[in-house]
């Protein structure tokens, strides 16, 4: 009885990739191309200060507190 062939797979060449060129990320608001206004900069440090005086009044309190 003959054997029947056993097919051999066929391989498909696998497809070559376009590299496409690299998108740029959007930026969430139109703010950062102009930069923050002069208001915006003071109004940060203003808080930042008050941030910075609080937790120092916080430690100095707890300190008062262990003695």
């Amino acid at each position: 009885m003959a054997q029947a062939k056993k097919k051999t797979a066929t391989r498909t060449a696998k497809k070559t990739a376009t590299r496409q060129a690299p998108r740029r990320k959007q930026a969430c608001c139109k703010r950062t191309q102009t930069g923050i206004s002069n208001q915006e900069r003071m109004h940060l440090y203003v808080i930042t200060g008050m941030s910075i005086i609080a937790g120092i009044l916080l430690c100095a309190n707890a300190a008062m507190m262990m003695v």
